[in-house]
């Protein structure tokens, strides 16, 4: 995650007059939205007002992006638990007993606490990786199950970000017509912002 930004009232004085309201939903925070939205606009001098009003689309649109996207990490992330479940009923060695010794109820208990690990301990879920592994189960495998087990989902996801980023983009068309440097700089931020947090993704993903 990025570090805590310094807030600056300098490009926030007058939104709330007439630019609406933050998209916030969940347990999202105003002050998380203020940060984001300053530290995107930090680098541009002082915009006017026909700018700020795609300046606001172009925020708010690069919010909801990154809500998007960290939203999608956690589908797959679950997604893959829901595989190494599976493959833990029947490829591993670890639930008390051998597989064949074991009755369906305490395989399916013993599983499920194993998977519960593996999604919340990372020192098990090395364990765990290494024995699917053995068994021929790569975490490329468990990725690519995953992908294929929540692929209607997953699909609706990427195509809702990918809405996002059309909209966004005409949004940074208009900034570029009147100040093409000000969308240069626009795009540098929100990428390193956006990309900053995506930790999560990219773990999620390997």
């Amino acid at each position: 995650m990025p570090k805590p930004i310094v807030k600056s009232p300098q490009f926030r004085s007058d939104l709330d007059r007439f630019l609406g309201d933050a998209p916030l939903v969940g347990d999202e925070k105003q002050e998380d939205y203020d940060a984001f939205y300053d530290s995107v606009v930090s680098t541009m001098s002082q915009p006017d007002v026909i700018n700020k009003l795609y300046l606001k689309d172009f925020v708010d649109l690069s919010w909801q992006i990154r809500r998007e996207r960290l939203i999608l990490a956690d589908i797959i992330r679950l997604y893959k638990k829901e595989v190494v479940l599976d493959l833990l009923k029947t490829a591993y060695k670890k639930l008390s007993g051998s597989i064949e010794s074991l009755t369906t109820v305490d395989r399916f208990l013993g599983a499920d606490r194993e998977a519960q690990r593996w999604l919340g301990d990372p020192a098990a879920r090395k364990e765990i990786d290494a024995d699917l592994e053995a068994r021929g189960y790569s975490s490329s495998t468990v990725l690519a199950l995953a992908y294929r087990k929540g692929a209607a989902e997953i699909d609706a996801m990427e195509q809702r970000i990918a809405s996002y980023e059309i909209r966004r983009l005409m949004a940074l068309r208009e900034i570029d017509r009147r100040n093409e440097l000000a969308a240069r700089q626009l795009k540098k931020s929100t990428t390193r912002l956006i990309e900053g947090e995506l930790g999560a993704f990219k773990e999620a993903a390997e």
